[in-house]
């Protein structure tokens, strides 16, 4: 059984891979939980729209194209900054945008 480190670092390159063209502006942070039974996809945005769900189901999808067996994808969507409130602060961050003032 491959390592729990090298497994998240797979897992952070896939989410990656699957997030391309799919972060839009209304998108603050993207990170990710591995336990042995599922992933959690956390996003943090600025509002959560009609948008922002095709998105993130889109994402979703892809991650679990990029996995090799079936494995359970959850996801949550945060409204606002990736701050110590947003749920994905216990996870591995892939993406965080610079925020303008």
């Amino acid at each position: 059984m491959e390592p729990l480190l090298a497994r998240e670092n797979r897992l952070v390159l896939d989410v990656v891979q699957a997030a391309l063209g799919l972060i839009s502006r209304d998108m603050r942070a993207i990170s990710v939980v591995l336990d042995a039974q599922r992933i959690v996809l956390h996003v943090a945005v600025h509002e959560n729209n009609a948008q922002v769900v095709e998105d993130v189901e889109d994402l979703v999808f892809e991650l679990a194209a990029l996995q090799d067996g079936h494995i359970e994808i959850e996801h949550s969507i945060f409204v606002g900054a990736p701050s110590v409130d947003w749920p994905g602060n216990s996870g591995r961050r892939v993406y965080v945008a610079k925020e303008t003032d």
